[in-house]
């Protein structure tokens, strides 16, 4: 049961991550770099890292 919801959460972020790259992109062509939140990319990049260390913890035990 918990791999099912790792792997969800690990697919959301993933999601996440893509939508925030757009958004990104945009950002930076309109504002440059320096006027951008990068949050809507490194949240969902951290969820997926502790995911992938919970999904790997799991999986060594």
């Amino acid at each position: 049961m918990k791999k099912k919801v790792c792997i969800m959460i690990l697919i959301l972020a993933i999601i996440g991550v893509l939508t925030g790259i757009n958004s990104l992109a945009e950002g930076i062509s309109k504002r440059g770099i320096d006027g951008v939140n990068y949050g809507r990319v490194i949240f969902p990049l951290l969820v997926g890292a502790g995911t992938v260390y919970l999904l790997k913890m799991r999986n060594d035990s």
